[in-house]
């Protein structure tokens, strides 16, 4: 088949004004631009973000016939927004880039080329976490065999980010894979679950090629109701996704240490009074947490002290974890 593009951008944009600037300048300077397509959704954005869109446009002409601008109405989020871009794309690849992220010259050229070699389902990347004041290079390394990627994505060794995986747009299309509207936390992850288990060939470029903006204030914050909400809601949807594709049995050891997290994270987030709430979750996991080395010792002492009735110890050492994290990324 013959495509339009080799690769579409998708980049959904709301409140970045700060950073969308960077973003576009980055993608639009990338080695290949001119054989890519870069559909931008406009989520009813409040700032002056999609102005600032449009004056980055004039600075790169030769690109306007490759560059469509999408509007929503109302407010609909990430997941929303990026259905929105994916309906659109026209390109033999689909990547997701987060419009505050920036990437490196060669970001796109590096996995479509890999992609094309090893005639590849997905290609990861490795990519720099940056902070105010520093910068920590990841790597992301992505199992050949699609099997292992999906039990560690379970496990919690390999990241659900979609801004470091190029994705064949037929795996998707054939596979009638979207993302859910109203699920805008741990959506990545959900789309993960589903493009691992269907693909046939992975492919990893062992460079860091993305630039992932932390805000500060996503480290100080605490999960709100509606956080919590939409992990239950992903790990939900795993799981039906996982038995109808008759892939449950195989991978329950696996979905059982990501319920695991998923309480720990809970723990460990939120307010007291949503903590309390939510204790009771996923009851199974509770005496498995304190032998999980996937996580922290200290977490796991919190999490250990909390679920014994220890409560006072354990949010104790709770925000003794927020504040040396804080004081680390500060």
């Amino acid at each position: 088949m013959n495509y339009k593009y080799k690769i579409s951008v998708c980049i959904p944009i709301y409140n970045v004004e700060k950073y969308v600037e960077k973003c576009l300048d980055s993608l639009f300077r990338n080695t290949i631009a001119q054989e890519c397509e870069f559909v931008i959704v406009n989520d009813c954005s409040p700032d002056n973000s999609i102005n600032i869109v449009k004056e980055v446009l004039t600075r790169f002409p030769a690109l306007q016939k490759n560059i469509l601008i999408l509007v929503h109405n109302e407010n609909r989020g990430l997941a929303a927004a990026r259905n929105t871009a994916f309906l659109q794309a026209q390109g033999e690849y689909i990547i997701c880039v987060d419009s505050d992220d920036w990437v490196e010259p060669d970001y796109l050229e590096k996995l479509y080329t890999k992609a094309k070699a090893d005639c590849a389902d997905i290609v990861g990347c490795n990519l720099y976490k940056e902070f105010s004041h520093k910068t920590l290079r990841v790597k992301n390394q992505l199992n050949k065999n699609p099997e292992e990627c999906l039990k560690s994505l379970l496990d919690g060794n390999t990241a659900g980010w979609l801004h470091e995986k190029l994705i064949k747009r037929s795996l998707i299309v054939e596979n009638n894979i979207r993302w859910i509207d109203g699920l805008d936390l741990w959506e990545d992850v959900l789309f993960s679950v589903k493009i691992f288990s269907y693909a046939k060939t992975i492919s990893q470029v062992d460079k860091h090629l993305y630039h992932y903006r932390y805000n500060f204030a996503s480290l100080v914050n605490t999960f709100s109701e509606r956080s919590i909400f939409n992990l239950l809601s992903v790990i939900d949807e795993i799981k039906i996704f996982l038995v109808q594709r008759n892939l449950y049995e195989r991978f329950s050891e696996h979905f059982f240490k990501m319920k695991m997290r998923v309480k720990i994270s809970i723990i460990c987030e939120s307010n007291n009074n949503l903590r309390r709430k939510y204790l009771s979750i996923y009851p199974e996991v509770d005496q498995y947490i304190w032998g999980e080395k996937n996580i922290s010792l200290i977490k796991r002492l919190a999490v250990c002290m909390y679920l014994s009735n220890h409560r006072i110890l354990g949010s104790f050492i709770i925000k003794f974890i927020r504040f040396i994290r804080c004081m680390w990324y500060k």
